[in-house]
Order: C-alpha cells, then structure tokens, then sequence
C-alpha cells in the first residue's frame, strides 16, 4: 500500500529541526529561543511519535507502508522498532525540560542534532536500499559524536575522540559490505535482491564475496553497536555524556541491531551457510558473557550500564542471530520466526528498560553529582519515585516475573533450547540455557547490589540536600516502570506489533 507516512515519519523531525538553525546565526533570536528550546524539542518528538504511531492500524490489518521510490517500507519488521525509538525520545525530552543545563551547542544547534538523530534511526529502520541504509548508519554515528561532545567536560572530549575513530574505522567495513554486494548483483535495493532469482544466482556462484560482506556488516555495525570485540569506546561513552544524551542513546542499538539483522538476514536466505549463524551467535554470546562479567566488578554505576548494555546488546543479536526464517518479500504475509520475535521482543524490552534506569540514575548524579555509587547511599528516603522506577527496570531487565523481561527471557530461551536441541542434542541445549541463566543471575546479582548501593545504606558523602527531582524528570521513569508491568501482565501489545500474537 501507498503511503507517504513512512516518509513524514522522517521529514517531521528533520524539518523541525532545519527550522531551529534559521535562529542560530542570529544572537538576538537565539536568546529568545532559548526559553522554548526545550518545548520545541518536545513538540517535535511528539509530533513525530503521533506520526509513527498513525502507521500502527494499517500494519495492524496487513498492510505494508512504502514509499517504493526511496525504498522505504513499514511492515511489522520494523513498526515496533520505530515506535520504540520514538517513545524513547518522547519520553526523554520530557526529562530534558527540566534536567538540561546547557553545553558546548547552542539551544538551536542541540535541538537540531537530536531531531536529525531521531530521523536517521527511524530512517534506519524503515530504508531497504543498502547505500540508504550505509547513510543512515554513518549519520547517525556521526550525530553521536557530536552529542557526546555537548557535554562541556574533558572526559566527554576524550570519549568522542575515541568513539569518533573507531566508527570511522567501522564505516569502511559497512561501506565495503555494501559495495561487493553493489558490484555482485547490480542493485541496492534488498527487495529487489530477494526476488531476483538471476541476482541470487550471482551471490550463490561467489560465496566467498558474499560471506566477505556479511563479515563486513557484522564487523562494522558491531563496532557502531558496542558488541564486544569491539566495545572499547562505550564504557567511556557513558560517563562521558549528559545524563539527558544517554536517555536519547538508549534507542540507538534499536535501528543499529534492527539494521544488522537486515543485512544479515537476506544473504543467509540466499546463502545458508551455518558460518554466518555462527558469527552473529558468537558476537552475541561473547558480548553477554564479557557484558556481565565486567558490569559486575564497576563502581561507577554509568560504567556499569555501560557493560550492561553490552550484555544487553548480546542477547538480542544471539537470538536474532539465530536467523531461523523463511525469506520473505516486501508484501508477505508470512509470519515471523520465533527467533525474529524473541531477539526484537528483547531488544526493545531492553532499550526501555535501560532508559528507565540511565534516567533514573540521571536524576541521581543531577541532584548529588556523584557517579561513585561507594560514596552514595541513604537515598531511598529522598528519592522514593526515583528508587521504585529504578528496582522496577532493573528487575524487569534481569527477568523477574511477573515483568516484561520475564517474557522476554522466557522467548529468548524457548528459542534457544529449540534450535539447539537438533543440532548437539539435549545435553548442549540444556547447558546452552544454563549459562544463559547464569548470565542472567549475574546481572540481577550487580544491579540488586547497585539498587542497595545506591538506595539503601549509609552515604560517606553529605546527601542531606538531596531530594527528589522535579515532576518532569521522574514522570518518564514511572511511566517506563509502568510499561515494565503492562507489558509484564499483557506481552501480547508488544508482540502484535511485531506480527507474533
């Protein structure tokens, strides 16, 4: 079906933010806007979450969004992607009215950038056409650095120096990826490479090209992603930033995962070769197994979650990655593996979980100023909202029933257990779960540990003027706890979004 919404989900934040630069040459204006900076920015991500979600009934009956012209598909691949990224942003831009205290950019210029990073994910999830798709991947990084850079600190100097190498590296892989397969097939668009059986003939005839890209694609998004080996820049990432820049990071890994699987998933339609399995599924369960061990160990708790993402972000591309279903055209209607459902069901579970918790923590450091969590303590008194938003995604992202974790983890081992199950037989299957749940008993172990750290006990540092923060900043983490039992007690709202209830 025709229809421009797709392409208004993307010329909605990118046009509004364009209108913010017309203030920026001009100081007299730009005093002005300051006052409303923050009420624009919220305006626009509203506006644009409206926008997205106008999509959901037409998908919800069947239909497929394009826009054909500029490859651009919604489908229930990527709806609830798309609503995730924009809810985030949401939210944290409600967070953002009171908790920004300004930075390196201008009002105009910060608003900007984060209207053009909330349109190249969206971007990201909806584009099929490979070189839109490198595009995307390249603006947004590129945004990311600028935005770690906002923060007026030396730490976030060093981290956006670091950040902005290693993706710089990893550009070339995701732009060599998409060459070879350019020069193979003579098209871009991945639709076109699915239903063109002369085109697959090509990739099928050169297999070593066609596993050379795929590596690409996984070295160069991986590196974007923050999948371990190539992690070295997030840890310092985290800490680095604002505390308002790591809410909006939090829907970053939702279009970089989602992008990875399609690139990923069309070749291995055409190639199944169990060498691409097996790289995805050893990224993620490398990442998961490093994640947790070095989140475990941290005193920081922004370097914490950084490893915890990492973790996070292991999960998710070891289920996607086990890449169990039929290939399928623009206009089908067939529905979603299980490994498809369980990998975007965690995925976004994750991602607002972690916003949950990187906001709360937020509200932490904005009133305390300390990331030290042996220097904090006593806080549960203060900051009662804040520590109950905080436990709740905390325990949701670690799986605890009745949370929407539980689901999320319950899916993530079903499909786990099934598809190992024929291939090394009960004996691997079971042992496969059983590190998965070890995984997952670190991860409560530390995050439990940081609640009582930061919550509980007794501060070695004077706290006696910490309070509560203001309504708007602990309203999006209660609304995320929220959505943490909503979806806990009816995961089917989630899942037939994503074409499986």
């Amino acid at each position: 079906m025709y229809s421009l919404l797709p392409l208004l989900s993307l010329v909605v934040p990118l046009f509004i933010g364009i209108l913010h630069l017309f203030v920026y040459p001009f100081e007299f204006m730009e005093s002005f806007f300051k006052k409303i900076a923050k009420i624009a920015l919220l305006f626009g991500t509203c506006l644009t979450l409206i926008v997205v979600v106008l999509m959901v009934p037409y998908i919800l009956a069947g239909e497929v969004l394009e826009v054909p012209q500029l490859s651009l598909y919604a489908d229930l691949r990527n709806i609830a992607g798309a609503v995730g990224v924009a809810l985030i942003f949401f939210l944290t831009s409600i967070y953002n009215v009171k908790a920004e205290k300004g930075g390196r950019l201008k009002s105009s210029m910060y608003n900007f950038f984060l209207l053009l990073f909330l349109c190249c994910m969206l971007g990201l999830l909806l584009s099929h056409d490979l070189f839109g798709i490198y595009l995307f991947v390249e603006l947004t990084v590129g945004v990311s650095v600028i935005l770690v850079a906002h923060n007026p600190s030396k730490l976030s100097t060093e981290a956006a120096f670091k950040y902005l190498i290693i993706t710089a590296v990893s550009a070339l892989f995701v732009l060599l990826g998409v060459l070879i397969i350019f020069i193979l097939t003579g098209s871009s668009n991945l639709f076109a490479i699915i239903n063109d059986t002369n085109i697959q003939t090509r990739l099928i005839e050169n297999p070593l090209f066609l596993m050379l890209a795929v590596a690409c694609f996984i070295i160069g998004l991986g590196a974007d992603i923050g999948l371990v080996p190539f992690h070295g820049w997030l840890p310092d990432v985290f800490p680095g930033s604002s505390i308002i820049i790591n809410g909006f990071f939090c829907a970053e890994p939702i279009a970089l995962i989602l992008a990875l699987y399609k690139l990923v998933y069309p070749f291995y339609g055409i190639y199944p070769s169990n060498v691409i399995i097996a790289m995805m599924i050893g990224v993620g369960l490398v990442s998961m197994v490093s994640g947790a061990l070095l989140a475990y160990a941290q005193k920081n708790f922004y370097r914490m979650l950084a490893y915890c993402s990492i973790d996070e972000f292991g999960h998710a591309v070891f289920a996607l990655g086990l890449l169990t279903s039929k290939i399928t055209t623009a206009t089908s209607s067939i529905p979603p593996s299980m490994s498809f459902v369980a990998g975007q069901y965690y995925l976004i579970n994750s991602a607002l979980m972690k916003t949950g918790m990187i906001l709360s923590l937020g509200s932490v450091f904005f009133n305390s100023g300390i990331g030290n969590m042996d220097s904090l303590g006593g806080l549960l008194g203060k900051m009662k909202k804040t520590a109950l938003s905080y436990i709740i995604c905390a325990l949701s992202l670690t799986g605890v029933p009745p949370l929407s974790g539980f689901y999320a983890k319950w899916l993530l081992y079903n499909v786990a257990y099934d598809f190992l199950l024929p291939l090394g037989g009960i004996v691997v299957a079971v042992s496969a779960l059983i590190l998965l749940v070890c995984i997952s008993m670190i991860s409560f172990i530390f995050l439990i540990r940081s609640f009582h750290r930061i919550f509980m006990g007794q501060s070695t540092q004077n706290l006696e003027k910490v309070n509560e923060v203001h309504l708007t900043m602990w309203l999006p983490t209660a609304v995320l706890a929220a959505t943490a039992v909503l979806l806990g007690l009816q995961p089917n709202i989630l899942l037939s979004l994503i074409g499986a209830a």
